[in-house]
C-alpha cells in the first residue's frame, strides 16, 4: 500500500512538459501556449501568424500586392515563429510539477528531421533509416511531384515510432495525436504549395525591348495559367510561338512570348500612316513607345485567333511579321511585374 501511494503521488506530480508545448507550437504558433494554459497569448501568436501568412501570400501573388513587402512579411513571420517556440518552452519551464522525461525533446528533433530524435535516444539504426528515407523522398519530390505526399508521412512515422519506443510514465495520447495530425496537415499543405503555384501561374523573364515602356528587359512577371481565357483589346498575353514565328525569327519553340492584344477574332485590322485601325476606327493607345513606321493590311483576323503587337512597335517581331496567334497557343494573361522591387506593379 505504501508503494502504491508513492506511485500515485509520483504520477500526480508528473505535470505538463515544456517540450510538449514546443512540439505543439512547432505545428502552428500559439498551440503550445494553449497547452500551457496561456490561452490569450496563444490566440495572439496564432492570429499574428495567420495574418502574416495571409498578407504575405496576397503580397506575393495578387496583382495589387507588393512582392518585396511580402518577403518582409515572411521574415517577420519567421521571427514570430521563433519567438513563439521560445515562449512555449518558457511558459512551463518554471512549472512546479513539470515533466523531466526526454521523449518529447526527441519528438521535437524528429519534427525537424526524421531520425534525429532516434539518434538522440541512441536508436542509430532506425534513425539512419528514417533520416535517409526523409531526405531521399523530399529530394525526389522535387523531380516527381506525385511523391510530395511521401515526406510528411515519413516525418509522422518517425515521430510516432519514437513516441511508442521511448518510455514515459505519462502517455499524453491527446498530445501525440495532435502532433501527428497537425504535422501531416501542415506538411502536406506546405509540400503542395509549389505544385499549386505551378498549376496556377508561370514566372517569366522579359528578354527584349519589344514591350518597352510597359515591360523592361529583365522584368520578372507572373502569368495566370488559364486555358479558357479570352483576351480583350489591350490585354497583355503570354503565348507559345507559332510555327510561322519559329520559321521567320528562329525563336526557340520552348520560349514564351509576351505581347499586347490589338485585334480580336473576326475584326479587320489595318496599320497605315502611323495609326492602327480596327474595323476602320482608330485605336486609342496610351502605352506604346512609338507609332508604327510600317504598313500592314487591311486583313480580317481569323476566328479563334488574335492580332498581337509589342508596345515598342518598330523593334518588335509580332503579328505584323508572322501573323495572328491561335487561341490554343495562349497561356494566359500577364498580370503583374513582381521583380525587381522598383518595378513591382500590376499589368
Amino acid at each position: 500500500m505504501k508503494k502504491i501511494g508513492r506511485s500515485r503521488r509520483s504520477l500526480h506530480l508528473q505535470g505538463p512538459d515544456p517540450w510538449v508545448a514546443v512540439n505543439l507550437s512547432l505545428i502552428f504558433p500559439g498551440l503550445g501556449q494553449g497547452y500551457a494554459g496561456s490561452l490569450l497569448k496563444g490566440i495572439g501568436f496564432g492570429v499574428a501568424a495567420a495574418g502574416l501568412l495571409i498578407y504575405s501570400g496576397w503580397s506575393l501573388f495578387a496583382a495589387g500586392g507588393n512582392t518585396f513587402r511580402g518577403l518582409i512579411a515572411i521574415a517577420v513571420l519567421a521571427l514570430v515563429y521563433g519567438a513563439n517556440l521560445v515562449d512555449a518552452y518558457r511558459s512551463l519551464i518554471n512549472h512546479p510539477n513539470q515533466s523531466k522525461n526526454t521523449r518529447w525533446y526527441g519528438l521535437f528533433l524528429s519534427q525537424i528531421l526524421p531520425g534525429l530524435g532516434h539518434f538522440y535516444h541512441q536508436q542509430a539504426l532506425v534513425g539512419g533509416l528514417l533520416l535517409g528515407a526523409g531526405i531521399f523522398s523530399a529530394f525526389g519530390a522535387n523531380f516527381y511531384p506525385a511523391l510530395v505526399i511521401v515526406p510528411p508521412f515519413i516525418w509522422a512515422i518517425a515521430c510516432y515510432h519514437l513516441y511508442r519506443t521511448v518510455p514515459d510514465r505519462q502517455p499524453r495520447r491527446g498530445a501525440i495525436t495532435a502532433v501527428i495530425v497537425g504535422l501531416l496537415g501542415v506538411r502536406l499543405a506546405i509540400g503542395h504549395v509549389p505544385v499549386w503555384v505551378d498549376q496556377a501561374l508561370v514566372q517569366c523573364i522579359v528578354p527584349s525591348e519589344s514591350m518597352v515602356p510597359t515591360l523592361q528587359i529583365n522584368d520578372r512577371i507572373f502569368v495566370e495559367r488559364n486555358s479558357s481565357f479570352r483576351p480583350q483589346t489591350g490585354d497583355i498575353v503570354v503565348f507559345r510561338p507559332t510555327a510561322e514565328a519559329i520559321a521567320i525569327t528562329d525563336i526557340d519553340p520552348d520560349t514564351l512570348v509576351v505581347k499586347r492584344v490589338i485585334g480580336l477574332p473576326g475584326q479587320t485590322v489595318e496599320i497605315t500612316n502611323g495609326a492602327i485601325l480596327i474595323d476602320q476606327m482608330p485605336l486609342v493607345e496610351d502605352y506604346k513607345a512609338q507609332s508604327p513606321s510600317y504598313t500592314w493590311g487591311p486583313a480580317i483576323i481569323p476566328l479563334d485567333s488574335y492580332f498581337v503587337l509589342g508596345d515598342n512597335r518598330n523593334v518588335s517581331a509580332d503579328s505584323h511579321i508572322w501573323g495572328a496567334v491561335p487561341q490554343d497557343h495562349l497561356l494566359g494573361p500577364a498580370y503583374k511585374i513582381y521583380w525587381p522591387p522598383h518595378r513591382i506593379q500590376p499589368l
